[in-house]
């Protein structure tokens, strides 16, 4: 047979040798995806043999994403699922290394790669591009054990044998497994606990409350101050009610934890103040409360500064000469009038002053008091999750998420975390209605601020608002009927 010659033969060759390709570039395009930068350089079967597993576990993410993710959103924030993002992590991030450095060695060099000084600068490149995935993988991966972490904190409050066995349960009511579409409510708490305090007091007592199936949520302050609060039964005062402030109530209970609470196991005592707290604040608010979140106001500090701050709004110039705390520095304060952007220490001042005045324009004194700080604390909180949702996943994300695991701890079941997550839309949304059970609409004023200054619950008002908020039937004695007391406590 006679060997083909003119244009047949260069056609034959071009077809048998790969054309001169960028090193550079070729690892570049490997570094956008595995398996591009082979097939730029003619490699076609490593660029197939690189390709092909990313493409499958993109595409079994984007399945999962369409299809699942329903079934799964509590399963991403396992500790077994987030170890195996991590795994998958590094596996991903050795395949993209190897990916890179065989493009950079598959593309046949051009007469200008074949210069020194070219050669070195495509060298260069792949070096970059090689420490840059690294680093890219390094942080995701640190995001990941953030995460994590973050995550056993902030779900760490279950009662170990609560239930009477030996597995996890929810304070309130140990039996309790949220079925993800009924009415769920949670006790939020901020916590006081500085330095130079012998005592944790709940200065911050809110109910959030959320209706997944009607799309609805519900906020309702009480103020610290409120007194006779319910209790479930007369096994400790007589008539069972608390004669103090609500806010000292979990502290006292958790000092006689066999008084208060003998039916939790002795191992979990620690738990007596919060579950009588929650108990008494549902009676009061006649509706089930199934789980706590606690706060810790000094650790609330960073997590506000780890979202960049917050903005906030006064009708006034806000003063109060007496202010002071663990965060602040001196005495006395002043925020200025009009929406300002606050750090942590002066948000927290915001949320806590509860003395002292707003200056209207008019000149008119605004005095400020309990009722008045739990609306602001409302704001806070409603300001801050809208900060979380604007928060930069890469430079933000990993002081957010320490901050929160120091901040942050609730009994709600880290199994069901996805199904949470999926509710704060609601909460953080525009149509949340907003509550504080104060003076005059709710409680009457003390009749001896001097000698102790408790605020007297107006029980027919309270059960109006509440019917009007969640419905007619309402729970407990307080509310739920027209008793005069509990029931005696059960042998």
């Amino acid at each position: 047979m006679t060997p083909p010659t003119g244009r047949s033969a260069r056609f034959e060759v071009s077809t048998t040798h790969p054309q001169p390709r960028n090193a550079g570039l070729a690892a570049l395009l490997s570094f956008l995806f595995p398996g591009l930068g082979q097939a730029y350089a003619g490699a076609r079967r490593a660029a197939v043999a690189f390709a092909a597993p990313v493409l499958l576990l993109v595409l079994g993410l984007l399945t999962a994403r369409l299809l699942l993710i329903d079934h799964l959103r509590n399963d991403l924030f396992s500790a077994g699922f987030l170890t195996a993002a991590l795994i998958v992590n590094i596996a991903l991030m050795g395949w993209r290394l190897v990916a890179i450095a065989h493009a950079g060695l598959a593309a046949r060099p051009s007469m200008l790669d074949r210069a020194t000084s070219h050669r070195g600068m495509s060298s260069l490149l792949i070096g970059v591009l090689l420490a840059t995935t690294v680093g890219m993988h390094a942080m995701a991966g640190s995001l990941l054990g953030s995460l994590n972490t973050t995550l056993g904190d902030v779900f760490g409050g279950e009662v170990p044998g609560a239930s009477g066995g030996a597995g996890p349960g929810p304070l309130n009511q140990p039996e309790y497994r949220w079925d993800g579409t009924e009415r769920i409510s949670f006790l939020l708490l901020g916590v006081d606990s500085g330095v130079g305090r012998d005592e944790a007091l709940t200065d911050t007592i809110l109910v959030v409350s959320v209706d997944p199936v009607a799309g609805t949520a519900v906020m309702v302050s009480v103020p610290r101050d409120t007194g006779f609060v319910p209790l479930p039964d007369r096994s400790v005062y007589p008539d069972g009610v608390y004669p103090e402030k609500v806010n000292e109530l979990s502290t006292e209970a958790s000092e006689s934890p066999s008084r208060w609470c003998p039916d939790l196991p002795s191992g979990v005592a620690a738990a007596c103040g919060l579950r009588t707290l929650e108990r008494a604040i549902s009676l009061y608010l006649g509706v089930p409360i199934q789980y706590y979140a606690t706060v810790d106001l000094q650790g609330f500090v960073d997590l506000i500064d780890a979202v960049g701050g917050v903005t906030l709004c006064l009708d006034g110039r806000m003063v109060d000469p007496e202010y002071g705390g663990p965060t602040w520095q001196g005495v006395g304060i002043e925020l200025p009038a009009g929406c300002q952007h606050y750090d942590g220490v002066h948000a927290l001042a915001y949320a806590r002053i509860r003395k002292g005045w707003i200056e209207l324009p008019d000149g008119t004194r605004e005095q400020q008091n309990d009722f008045k700080r739990s609306e602001r604390q409302q704001t806070l909180l409603l300001e801050l999750r809208r900060q979380f949702a604007q928060a930069d996943l890469i430079f933000e994300l990993p002081a957010i998420l320490a901050a929160i695991g120091r901040t942050v701890e609730t009994d709600f079941p880290r199994s069901l975390a996805g199904d949470l997550a999926s509710l704060l839309p609601l909460v953080a949304g525009p149509n949340i209605e907003r509550v504080v059970l104060s003076w005059p609409g709710f409680v009457d004023l003390p009749t001896q601020p001097l000698v102790n200054y408790l605020l007297i619950p107006r029980r027919d008002d309270l059960r109006a608002e509440m019917q009007r908020l969640f419905g007619p039937e309402l729970e407990g004695w307080y509310l739920g009927s027209t008793a005069d007391g509990p029931p005696e406590r059960e042998p």
